[in-house]
């Protein structure tokens, strides 16, 4: 069972180093570059995403103007 004294010892951590500025210009870098990769993949899905429904809609363009039908042999 825990008395007083053990909660005090619980809450009571001990301090690291305090960061070096150097060491916050590299966390820094990597969560820039962290956050830019992300974009640059969202914005490269949204382009691919594009792109296939584009070529969906010119296949079915074809296939209403029946320049598919005839090519299958219907």
């Amino acid at each position: 069972m825990m008395t007083s004294s053990d909660d005090s010892d619980l809450l009571m951590e001990e301090e690291g180093q305090p960061l070096t500025i150097w060491q916050k210009i590299l966390f820094f870098m990597v969560g820039l570059t962290s956050a830019l990769t992300i974009c640059v993949l969202i914005r490269l899905s949204n382009k691919l995403t594009t792109d296939a429904e584009h070529k969906a809609m010119m296949h079915f363009k074809d296939i209403s103007a029946g320049h598919i039908g005839h090519r299958n042999g219907y």
